[in-house]
């Protein structure tokens, strides 16, 4: 059997531990899925986080969106065509969660776009059902006041990851391209954290910013209010192709890791509750679009197929015996890869529509030998 995962000494926090001893108390069906997730991996199954694209509405065009090619305003802007696929509904995220349910997995993501601008959102959480999946959402903060964060909390949403990209006021409102948001995602933090909703910082890490003054305060912010940072790398997709110029360097992500021993500061690469995935494509989280086609990154515009024409039990077995994403890998695949990353530019160069499907991009055909 290929390996997928490594095994770690790493065990959980008591911060960590109280708050899965109080989610057992609570809804104690998901703590259970939640803590089987280590049985299934050493048995050699997955348990990837699923991320749900049902709407790429922004209120904010963020210099770094990895989602920009997959928005209605870039298919009108740069290619003047509607986007006529058909979307994603409330029945389509019931059967999602049947199916995910059914296979043990456990958690959601509702992302975007902006989750809290959609007039839906209340319905799309019951829809993925708070009591038999952990829901997280993610918010770039704009609409996240005390009001708001405790709607969250009372509908079931769990957890909200909520972006930073700067502990300098400017600098953040500047790469958001969104003057005031910097004290909007302040006054979220603490929204977030007196609604006793578990709390997520994100940050996007472009390259040469790891060794600031900036980066290492805002590292310090998060521990200091026993916040996790959760640094995502630039990597050449969504907008960051118009600025190569923000693609991390490997010596970028080696001062990272010198920060996670610090710091309550951590990638999509960091070992985490006894195992490293190295690379998680499908392993560890799966994209669905808004179109029901299920993509192995957040960061990669390849489909593994359309969830109404495969089952998502078929989908991830497929990205499982995919060379390039089912095996055990140390390196992010799209971020480090010279050779992948070559490979996905050629697949979606000249693209309308985002994702590639199922036979265009990948397929079972595939092979790392040229």
């Amino acid at each position: 059997m290929i390996s997928t995962v490594k095994t770690t000494g790493s065990q959980l926090s008591p911060a960590e531990q109280a708050k899965r001893e109080g989610l057992k108390a609570r809804k104690p069906y998901i703590a259970a899925k939640l803590a089987a997730i280590s049985e299934m991996e050493e048995r050699g199954e997955i348990s990837p986080i699923i991320r749900l694209e049902k709407s790429y509405l922004c209120n904010f065009q963020c210099t770094h969106c990895s989602a920009e090619y997959y928005m209605d305003r870039h298919q009108k802007k740069v290619f003047k065509i509607e986007d006529t696929r058909r979307k994603i509904d409330l029945a389509d995220i019931r059967e999602l969660s049947r199916q995910a349910d059914e296979l043990g997995l456990a958690r959601f993501v509702i992302t975007g776009g902006e989750p809290l601008v959609m007039k839906d959102f209340d319905a799309v959480v019951e829809a993925i059902d708070p009591e038999k999946h952990y829901v997280i959402t993610d918010t770039n903060g704009w609409f996240l006041d005390d009001t708001k964060a405790r709607h969250l909390k009372s509908i079931g949403v769990e957890k909200v990851q909520l972006s930073l990209d700067s502990f300098i006021e400017q600098e953040h409102d500047a790469f958001r391209n969104k003057p005031g948001s910097y004290k909007k995602v302040m006054r979220a933090i603490d929204a977030s954290l007196d609604a006793g909703l578990n709390l997520l910082l994100s940050t996007v890490l472009i390259k040469g910013r790891a060794k600031t003054e900036e980066f290492r305060n805002l590292c310090k912010f998060a521990t200091d209010r026993c916040i996790g940072l959760y640094v995502s790398y630039a990597k050449p997709t969504g907008s960051c192709t118009d600025h190569p110029e923000f693609v991390i360097a490997k010596e970028d992500a080696d001062v990272l890791r010198e920060l996670e021993k610090e710091y309550n500061v951590f990638t999509h690469m960091t070992p985490s509750y006894g195992s490293f995935k190295g690379c998680i494509t499908v392993k560890g989280i799966i994209t669905v679009t808004s179109t029901f086609q299920v993509t192995p990154c957040p960061y990669i515009d390849l489909s593994l197929g359309n969830l109404r024409e495969t089952p998502l039990k078929e989908i991830l077995a497929r990205g499982m015996r995919n060379p390039w994403l089912g095996p055990y890998r140390p390196d992010c695949i799209i971020g480090e890869d010279p050779k992948f990353i070559k490979l996905h530019m050629e697949k979606t160069k000249g693209a309308t529509l985002l994702p590639v499907p199922w036979g265009q991009g990948f397929s079972d055909a595939d092979s790392l030998v040229d």
